[in-house]
């Protein structure tokens, strides 16, 4: 069974202890953690403290330090531009890319986007947090502040790939090098103006496939596809 995670942004190790408090706490709570199960302490950039349960009470866990170690950052980057849609759906394409290796989002506001979902970036933050400690992702991906879909097009990558549905290139000839930026339609797609911005500013069209995929689908395949090639190519 793999070891339990615990987030701690900034641990306090004082002596050999560390006190797990708040969410964390109640999580190994509820996962019956007991005293002597040895679980990881990672601060999300790369810095993993082994240790041990030594005292349980109902504010606090406190565990022991056995140990600590540093996990390089990907060498791979893989920064998804993911259009705001309805809740529930952004928030599994959300959790599944930080599975799958994203290491940077930009939610985008396009002309077909939900915009009431802009607001949630303290419970994003909690999904990219579970889902780091679930993939044993050591270095936490970097959430970005919600950006229109021409500041979006902005941003500098060696590759820089559009997905769609219609007129695209095969996923494999579209990647030339990371980091690579890679962008999400809304439920409905991209507009044609924004299909024409986006190659304007020298975007490739991408397709997944012949099948037309949800929003959410799409990000979690794009992403996998997308670090598998750049692994082959290492």
């Amino acid at each position: 069974m793999a070891l339990k995670s615990v987030y701690i942004s900034n641990p306090q190790v004082e002596g050999d202890l560390i006190r797990i408090r708040d969410d964390e706490h109640r999580h190994l709570s509820v996962a019956r953690a007991g005293i002597g199960e040895h679980i990881e302490v990672f601060d999300g950039c790369g810095h993993i403290w082994d240790a041990a349960i030594s005292a349980v009470d109902r504010r606090e866990t406190m565990v022991r330090v056995t140990g600590s170690r540093e996990v390089e950052p990907d060498i791979h980057a893989l920064i998804l531009g993911q259009s705001l849609i309805r809740t529930s759906a952004f928030e599994l394409a959300l959790e599944k890319a930080v599975e799958c290796g994203v290491t940077r989002i930009i939610p985008i506001i396009t002309a077909r986007s939900n915009v009431k979902d802009a607001g949630r970036r303290e419970r994003w933050q909690k999904i990219i947090v579970e889902a780091a400690k679930q993939s044993k992702r050591y270095h936490l991906p970097i959430l970005e502040e919600p950006v229109s879909f021409a500041k979006i097009l902005d941003v500098e990558a060696p590759t820089r790939i559009v997905l769609s549905e219609r007129n695209g290139t095969a996923l494999s000839r579209a990647i030339q090098g990371s980091p690579v930026l890679y962008l999400i339609g809304p439920e409905g797609g991209w507009t044609d103006d924004e299909s024409n911005s986006a190659q304007h500013k020298g975007f490739v069209l991408a397709g997944l496939g012949p099948t037309i995929l949800k929003s959410e689908t799409a990000a979690v395949v794009a992403t996998a596809l997308i670090r598998y090639e750049l692994q082959n190519r290492s």
